[in-house]
């Protein structure tokens, strides 16, 4: 069995939940394992600098549970855990039976984000400035090894993108909030009981733009009293960022696929 899956199995034991067919979900930021036959999914953080990021996924998604928010919930009684022999850190979650990618209409959709910003709003967890995860991810393109996979065109073209957007950014003023950080259409999953939120290694501090940026375009005449220049702004670095962490992994063709069409998108 995998070290991966295998840390995942073995911290499940230590909780209670014994897992005689584990079935790997995913394995792109994290490995993601379904602990069949029982109901709950192990996150298992392979890498060193995720590991800080999934304790503090765990930590907001507690308090988030503790205030209602319509959240896949961390196992209760668990608790962010170190597997011994590989170091990895490993979290336990309720799994949910829903669809991700799933279309939603556009309304509903932005009325669950709402109240999730609410239950965000409730917690207390300090949180990072959305512009970090930009800066970060604009250093990760001096990194020649991490780029191996982009095309040295590309990768100039994507470290003016981010230079000028941040320029941009620098000059603009906006009201925080407490965000999901990453609200698109993987990170959410429609259940029978509603839309339930996903994936909170990348809550942050910033405007309500920043998450409205990861929705569909077709949704803008819904957004209401939305900044229309930010957004556009934020959708141009978010697109950048995405294009940059995608070809890091490119080993996986759909993250080498995203990314390229990020890039292309990028210079329309």
């Amino acid at each position: 069995m995998r070290a991966d899956i295998t840390a995942a199995v073995q911290v499940a034991e230590a909780f209670g939940v014994v897992s005689n067919d584990p079935l790997l979900l995913h394995e792109t930021n994290n490995t993601v394992v379904w602990l069949r036959p029982e109901p709950v999914v192990a996150k298992v953080a392979t890498r060193p600098d995720a590991r800080d990021d999934i304790r503090s996924e765990h930590a907001i998604a507690v308090e988030l549970a503790a205030v209602g928010g319509e959240i896949a919930r961390p196992l209760p009684g668990t608790e962010p855990r170190v597997h011994e022999e590989t170091g990895f850190v490993v979290t336990l979650w309720e799994r949910l039976d829903g669809i991700d990618r799933a279309e939603v209409e556009p309304a509903a959709l932005l009325q669950s984000l709402g109240r999730l910003h609410v239950a965000l709003a409730e917690t207390s967890r300090a949180l990072p400035s959305f512009r970090s995860a930009l800066v970060r991810a604009r250093a990760a393109l001096e990194d020649d090894q991490l780029m191996a996979a982009m095309q040295p065109g590309d990768r100039a073209f994507l470290r003016d993108a981010y230079d000028d957007g941040l320029a941009a950014l620098a000059e603009t003023a906006s009201q925080e909030h407490r965000l999901h950080g990453e609200p698109h259409d993987a990170n959410r999953l429609v259940t029978a009981a509603g839309l339930r939120w996903i994936d909170f290694e990348s809550c942050c501090r910033g405007p309500l733009e920043w998450d409205l940026a990861f929705l569909p375009r077709e949704f803008d005449t819904q957004l209401g009293d939305a900044d229309r220049d930010l957004l556009a702004l934020l959708r141009r670095l978010n697109s950048a960022r995405v294009a940059t962490w995608c070809m890091a992994q490119a080993r996986f063709p759909d993250m080498r696929h995203h990314g390229a069409l990020h890039i292309a998108l990028l210079r329309e």
